[in-house]
């Protein structure tokens, strides 16, 4: 699938401190795209979607993956009681994956790498862009890769 294999190509690109902002419908690939991350850093865990648990953490080829899923949140309050605020930051260890941000836009960082997937029939259709300076460094290069 194309979606696995542009996730793949991120994921030799990516740094501690990195923000990655996910977002589509129920069933779009959003977690499949951290899962292929993961394998590509070979993560030794099994990568899970996280929408019970809010949160997951995964080590990965010396780099620290967190992975948030928003979907059950109600409020953006709630963000400061999963230490959403720590993890986002850049001086944190660590990328730092996040499904449905479109949920708490204004709550998240500033520069971050946006990726919407939409399924169209049986495929799925990527779009991604960048809102600040290392996420347009990012993109740049994970695009030329």
């Amino acid at each position: 699938m194309a979606l696995a294999m542009k996730a793949a190509q991120l994921a030799s690109h990516l740094r501690d401190g990195d923000v990655v902002l996910l977002n589509g419908d129920l069933g779009a690939g959003k977690t499949y795209f951290v899962q292929a991350v993961a394998a590509e850093l070979e993560c030794a865990d099994a990568v899970t979607s996280p929408t019970f648990n809010i949160m997951q953490e995964y080590d990965a080829q010396g780099l620290k993956i967190i992975h948030f899923d928003l979907y059950r949140l109600d409020d953006a309050s709630q963000l400061e009681d999963i230490d959403f605020y720590y993890a986002t930051d850049s001086c944190t260890p660590g990328v730092t994956f996040i499904e449905w941000s479109d949920k708490f836009a204004d709550e998240m960082p500033d520069d971050a790498l946006h990726i919407q997937i939409n399924v169209e029939g049986d495929s799925r259709n990527m779009n991604a862009w960048a809102s600040g300076e290392r996420s347009a460094q990012l993109l740049a290069d994970w695009m030329n890769d």
